[in-house]
């Protein structure tokens, strides 16, 4: 709905269009005489007024109107892609929130399993008070956790559903268990600064915008001169021919004392502030692009890592515990706080890979344009083919 009612700022847009391309509506006048009672019958006239300048002025005003109404069309498309953006940040975090909790349930579980263990041995008398604390300490806090977790989830899903604009039955979605795996290869991010300032659409309403203000200070300083000019025709019925008599006149604007010296001045100022807010626009575009490609970096060498070297050595040390627990030279302890610890390397590797895809869609969002899906291709050559589609 949210999305909607600012899509509703394109038709108020497109009304102004129209009617900076319609005349102004003629004044029609009727008056009565007093002093030429005895040459017009009956003792009226009739008027018609028109402003002369509206008509020149026409197709500048429709020029301007068409710029605004391109500038309302990048700014509303620029907070649909917003919304995009941050619709696949919440599916991301509410997809690895669930992720996240699923393993946190079988951390608990493996954590009452050993304190059910070490209740059983402390009453056999084969444990110290201290290590059935610890256990039962350890148990307690996993459950914390997957509290957590699942309010996480819950609330990672809330801020989806929120975003989506969904509600009733339509709530009940269900997301995929797992985030999506890595790519292969990353993409190239050359030249992301230069695509990003030439087709972000806040960059390009902002100069639409300048170039709106152009043209109406352009105008302004063409008209200070003339003020209103405007003409008029009369028509009154001669009293003793019986015909009509037609005149004709007009009115001038005498720019005496104001020579819209204040309009113009304001005006200036207006360019000058949007075009300072389009540098600072155009630099931000270029820090964004730098720091989310960065994020993603770092997001992709945190997940290899966890990939390559932790995650293994996790198993590994889980794999070898087994087999020492089979062979009676490693407690039953020993072996689940090994699988703990494996289980944690997950979690911290599927928020690594959760981290990697919102950067990754927050790089698409800085740079105005969705990443191409072809590992090898470049950005270079996708901005190509985003012009020959335009």
């Amino acid at each position: 709905p949210s999305l909607r009612a600012t899509l509703e700022e394109l038709s108020v847009a497109q009304a102004d269009l129209v009617q900076a391309g319609l005349l102004r509506n003629p004044v029609f006048g009727v008056g009565v005489t007093a002093w030429e009672q005895e040459h017009i019958d009956p003792n009226l006239f009739f008027t018609l007024e028109q402003e002369f300048l509206d008509l020149v002025m026409l197709p500048v005003r429709k020029r301007i109107a068409e710029a605004e109404l391109e500038a309302t069309k990048l700014e509303v498309g620029d907070r649909v892609l917003h919304l995009a953006a941050e619709v696949r940040a919440a599916f991301y975090t509410a997809q690895a929130a669930e992720q996240v909790t699923a393993l946190r349930q079988l951390i608990h579980q493996a954590a009452s399993v050993a304190a059910e263990l070490a209740t059983r041995q402390h009453e056999a008398g084969t444990l110290s008070d201290l290590a059935l604390q610890n256990e039962r300490a350890l148990a307690a806090q996993t459950k914390i956790e997957l509290q957590r977790a699942r309010g996480s989830a819950a609330v990672a899903r809330e801020e989806l559903v929120k975003l989506l604009g969904v509600w009733g039955a339509r709530t009940k979605f269900r997301l995929a268990p797992k985030l999506p795996e890595l790519p292969e290869e990353e993409v190239s991010l050359e030249h992301l600064e230069s695509r990003a300032v030439a087709q972000r659409l806040d960059v390009g309403a902002a100069r639409r915008e300048l170039q709106a203000l152009e043209t109406s200070l352009s105008l302004a300083k063409t008209t200070r001169w003339t003020g209103l000019v405007n003409v008029n025709l009369e028509a009154g019925r001669l009293r003793h021919t019986r015909r009509v008599s037609l005149g004709y006149g007009g009115t001038l604007e005498v720019p005496l004392f104001d020579q819209k010296q204040a309009g113009i001045a304001r005006l200036e100022a207006a360019k000058r502030m949007l075009e300072n807010n389009l540098q600072a626009l155009a630099i931000e575009a270029r820090a964004d692009v730098r720091s989310s490609a960065a994020r993603v970096q770092t997001a992709r060498a945190l997940v290899a890592d966890y990939a390559r070297e932790l995650v293994p050595l996790r198993e590994a040390i889980v794999t070898l515990s087994q087999e020492r627990y089979d062979a009676m030279l490693l407690g039953v302890y020993e072996l689940l706080i090994a699988k703990q610890n494996e289980f944690a390397a997950f979690v911290e590797s599927i928020e690594a890979l959760r981290d990697y895809w919102i950067a990754r869609s927050d790089l698409e969002r800085a740079i105005g344009g969705r990443l191409p899906s072809n590992p090898g291709a470049s950005t270079a050559d996708v901005a190509a083919k985003s012009e020959e589609h335009r």
